[in-house]
C-alpha cells in the first residue's frame, strides 16, 4: 500500500489524468495580461445575470451553485483543487490561506503553515485559532452543516503557534486531503465567537459576511443584486476586476436580452434559443464547458405513504425495467437539448475519471417493455387504454421543478411515450421551494431530479448507497442494495488508483443493471460572454473558480464601468 507523500506535492498520490478543460470560442478569451501590463489591467466591473437567488453566503449553509459561486470569491479555503481535478491525496493542489502543509510519517495529521499576509477583510489578521474554530463549528450538531459528514475522520485540529494549525485524523483514506479541504472554508473567530450557533443561518453576520478572500461583499438586496468589490490587500494579488455585479434574473430569455442589450456581461448557461439569438452578435461570444451536472427520472422504492414499507409500482426491478425500456432517451435528448446535452450511462459524468460509457444499457424497446408489463399482471387496458390489475390502473405522479424547463419538456415527453406502453403519468409541477421538502421526505412516486456532483467519484455514495428510513440525505429514491453498498465501500477506501476506478466501475454497472433510475442526459452547458470580458480556461468543477482573474482591457472598459455604476446606483 502506497503512503501518501510528507511533502507539499503529494508525490505518493495518484492524478486523475486528462479530464477536459474550458474550450472558449472566440481566441481572445484565453489571453492573459503579461507582467508588465497588469497594473493596466486593474479595474473595470462585470455584471453577471443569475437565474437563482442565494439564500445565504455563509459556507456552513451553501448548497446550490447559485451561492457557492459568489461565497467562493468572499471566503478562501486553505488549499485549492488543481486543474487535473485530483481527489486521491494532495498532488496538484495549491496554495490559498495556507502557503504550505506537511503530512506526518502515517498520514494522520497534516501541517498547516498559514500564509502570515492573510487578513480578514475587516483587516484582522487569519490565525490558526481561526482553522481550529472552524472545524468545531462545522462539526457542531447545533450547526447542521452542508458537508459536516466530510469531516468525520477528523478528530481534532490542534494550534501549534499564530500560524501553524494541525490536523488530526482518525484514520487515513485515500481521500482524506480532498474531504477536509474543500469542506472546511476558514471562518474568522474574532467574528462568529459569540453568535449562538443554533440561529447563525439568520444572524447578521451571515447577510454581511467578513471573509478573507478576493473579493468582499458590498451589499446584497433580496431579489435583485449581489455585488462584491476587490479586496485589494488580498494575499495572493489584487483581483483585476474592481468589482463583480450578480442580477437576479430567473428568466432566460430575459438573461439573454440583458447580455445582448449590454445590460450584463455574461450569462453560465444559454438555452438553444439563447445560442441563436447570440450568434449574430458581433459583441458576444459563447463558452462550451464540461461539468458534473446530469438529469434523470429517480423512482422512489419506498410508499409515498408508508415510508418503511416498499414502494407498491417501484419496489420491484421488472416494472423499472420495463419503464426504461419504453423511453426513447436519445430523442428525447435530441429534441431538449440537442448540442447543449450528451447521454448519460449512469451513476457518473464523463469528467469522472472512473467513468464508463461501455457500461451495457436497457436498450429502448417498446415491444419488450409491453411484453414485460404483460408479464407482471398489468394485461387489460381501460377505456382510456391505461393498463389495469386487480382493478387498479398502472399510474404514477412525476415531480418536476418549475424552474427547469428541460426537465419540464423531458416531463411532457415521457407522459407521451409512456402512454404509449398503458402507462399513464400525472405530471406535477411545482416550485423548488416546495417539491424539495417532498423528495428529502419520500412524499413522492417519481421525480426528475438534477445533481451536480463534486469531483470525487465517492459522491456516489451520498446519492445510492442504502440509508436509514427517514435520512435519505441525497438518496432521494431510498435506493438499497447489500452488493452496490460494499462496492462503494471497497471503491472508496482503496489506496490503489487503478483497483478503485475497477471497484467503481463494477458498482456503476451494478446500479444500471438495477435501474433504479431512468439516466436521461448530461450537460453540456454553453455560456454567453460579452467579448471585452477576459476569462481564464477553468475546469469541469466551476466556471467561476479564477474570477479574481478576468479582465478587461483598458481600452473597452468605460461602458462597462458606466453600467457597473449605474447598477449599483438605482
Amino acid at each position: 500500500m502506497k503512503r501518501v507523500s510528507t511533502d507539499r506535492t503529494g508525490a505518493g498520490s495518484a492524478g486523475l489524468g486528462a479530464v477536459a478543460f474550458l474550450i472558449l470560442a472566440g481566441g481572445c478569451g484565453m489571453e492573459r495580461p503579461s507582467d508588465a501590463a497588469t497594473n493596466e489591467a486593474v479595474g473595470g466591473s462585470v455584471v453577471i445575470a443569475a437565474f437563482a437567488e442565494p439564500t445565504s453566503l455563509l459556507p456552513p449553509f451553501v448548497s446550490q451553485t447559485s451561492e457557492k459561486q459568489i461565497a467562493d470569491q468572499i471566503f478562501d479555503p486553505l488549499a485549492e483543487i488543481g486543474p487535473d481535478l485530483n481527489t486521491l491525496g494532495d498532488a496538484g493542489w495549491t496554495p490559498r490561506l495556507a502557503r504550505a502543509w506537511h503530512w506526518s510519517a502515517d498520514s494522520l495529521a497534516i501541517t498547516f503553515e498559514l500564509n502570515p499576509a492573510a487578513r480578514w477583510h475587516d483587516g484582522v489578521p487569519v490565525r490558526a485559532n481561526d482553522v481550529r474554530f472552524s472545524w468545531e463549528l462545522y462539526s457542531d450538531p447545533a450547526v447542521a452543516a452542508h458537508g459536516a459528514a466530510n469531516l468525520q475522520d477528523v478528530d481534532s485540529v490542534s494550534t501549534r503557534d499564530s500560524l501553524t494549525a494541525v490536523v488530526w485524523f482518525r484514520r487515513r483514506t485515500p481521500e482524506q486531503f480532498f474531504h477536509l479541504v474543500s469542506t472546511l472554508y476558514v471562518l474568522p473567530e474574532h467574528l462568529l465567537r459569540g453568535e449562538d450557533r443554533r440561529s447563525l443561518r439568520h444572524s447578521a453576520f451571515a447577510q454581511r459576511p467578513v471573509g478573507s478572500g478576493p473579493f468582499r461583499l458590498v451589499r446584497w438586496e433580496p431579489r435583485s443584486l449581489i455585488e462584491i468589490e476587490a479586496n485589494t490587500a488580498y494575499h495572493l494579488g489584487r483581483p483585476l476586476l474592481d468589482r463583480v455585479v450578480w442580477t437576479l434574473t430567473p428568466d432566460p430569455v430575459t438573461a439573454t436580452s440583458k447580455l445582448i442589450a449590454g445590460d450584463a456581461d455574461f450569462v453560465e448557461m444559454l438555452n438553444a434559443e439563447g445560442l441563436r439569438r447570440i450568434g449574430g452578435v458581433g459583441h458576444l461570444r459563447s463558452v462550451s464547458y464540461r461539468g458534473f451536472t446530469q438529469g434523470y427520472l429517480v423512482f422512489n422504492m419506498r410508499s409515498p405513504r408508508e415510508p418503511l414499507q416498499p414502494h407498491p409500482l417501484f419496489a420491484g426491478r421488472e416494472m423499472r425495467v420495463a419503464l426504461t425500456m419504453a423511453l426513447d432517451r436519445r430523442t428525447m435528448l435530441a429534441a431538449v437539448l440537442d448540442s447543449l446535452g450528451a447521454p448519460s450511462f449512469g451513476p457518473f459524468t464523463a469528467a469522472h475519471f472512473t467513468a464508463d460509457t461501455t457500461i451495457p444499457q436497457i436498450p429502448f424497446d417498446t415491444g419488450g417493455a409491453n411484453r414485460l408489463l404483460d408479464s407482471l399482471g398489468w394485461r387489460q387496458r381501460d377505456r382510456d387504454g391505461v393498463r389495469m390489475r386487480a382493478g387498479q390502473r398502472l399510474e404514477f405522479s412525476l415531480l418536476v421543478p418549475t424552474s427547469s424547463l428541460p426537465r419540464r419538456r423531458y416531463a411532457v415527453m415521457i407522459q407521451e411515450q409512456l402512454r404509449h406502453v398503458g402507462v399513464k403519468v400525472k405530471v406535477e409541477e411545482l416550485d423548488p421551494s416546495a417539491m424539495a421538502p417532498l423528495m428529502v421526505t419520500g412524499k413522492f412516486d417519481a421525480a426528475l431530479h438534477a445533481v451536480q456532483s463534486e469531483p470525487s467519484p465517492s459522491s456516489i455514495r451520498d446519492a445510492w448507497k442504502s440509508v436509514q428510513p427517514g435520512n435519505r440525505r441525497m438518496n432521494v429514491g431510498a435506493y438499497s442494495s447489500p452488493l452496490v453498498d460494499a462496492l462503494i465501500d471497497s471503491a472508496t477506501s482503496e489506496f490503489d488508483r487503478a483497483r478503485a476506478i475497477r471497484y467503481y466501475r463494477r458498482a456503476y454497472r451494478a446500479i444500471v443493471d438495477d435501474a433504479p433510475a431512468v439516466w436521461l442526459y448530461e450537460l453540456r452547458p454553453r455560456a454567453g460572454v460579452h467579448v471585452r470580458i477576459r476569462t481564464l480556461a477553468d475546469r469541469a468543477d466551476t466556471w467561476w473558480r479564477d474570477i479574481r482573474l478576468w479582465w478587461i482591457p483598458p481600452s473597452e472598459r468605460i461602458d462597462r464601468d458606466r453600467l457597473g455604476l449605474r447598477v449599483a446606483n438605482r
